[in-house]
């Protein structure tokens, strides 16, 4: 099925992404302290578009404002008659890929990196995976999780990793663990040092 591109539906990126984000905190359970200065920050846009379309939003009652410590702070408005088919929306057309790839494209110490397409629907489903990222060698942990935190929205995202002698050990003996992992349908290498994909694509390992 063809990706749907709803900033043609929602007039403009800015707009879609800030809806996308308040729209997902709130289902979520945050529904508190977004401001103009931390959503342009967040979403990598001007802060005079994100002022315009918090006012247009603000002025079609799907958002609401109120201020404190002299700073205007916006929220869902979880009176607004299409909540639920908005939240609908957002949760199925979310796709976490691009900023996935942008995070683990920084981590210059890890030898391989798969993700598991199952992701792509994880905020609708925890899918039937084993594993939705296997890592190999070295990463900031407490980076990870709070990546995983926020592009997730607070989802379980089953992670694991592995030094890169532990994983050649264990492939030794073909380590039960390791063969499902690295033969799970769906994977995706984002980073593979090792050449692992290239190894069991010709039955070499």
């Amino acid at each position: 099925m063809k990706d749907l591109d709803i900033s043609k539906i929602f007039w403009s990126k800015c707009r879609t992404k800030l809806l996308e984000k308040l729209f997902l905190e709130y289902e979520s359970g945050n529904n508190e302290w977004f401001h103009m200065r931390g959503l342009s920050r967040d979403l990598e846009e001007q802060i005079n578009s994100i002022k315009r379309e918090l006012d247009n939003l603000t002025e079609l009652w799907i958002l609401k404002h109120k201020t404190e410590l002299k700073k205007k702070i916006f929220y869902i408005n979880n009176k607004f008659y299409l909540l639920d088919e908005f939240i609908n929306i957002f949760l199925k057309s979310y796709n976490p890929f691009d900023r996935i790839k942008d995070f683990f494209k920084t981590q210059n110490d890890l030898e391989l990196v798969i993700v598991n397409e199952a992701l792509k629907t994880k905020l609708i489903s925890n899918g039937k995976n084993m594993l939705d990222i296997f890592l190999i060698w070295d990463i900031d942990k407490d980076s990870l999780s709070e990546f995983i935190t926020s592009t997730f929205y607070g989802r379980k995202v089953k992670y694991a990793i592995i030094t890169t002698d532990d994983f050649f050990k264990r492939l030794e003996f073909w380590d039960k663990l390791i063969k499902n992992i690295l033969t799970e349908k769906w994977n995706i290498y984002l980073k593979d040092n090792l050449k692992i994909k290239e190894k069991l694509d010709e039955n070499s390992i």
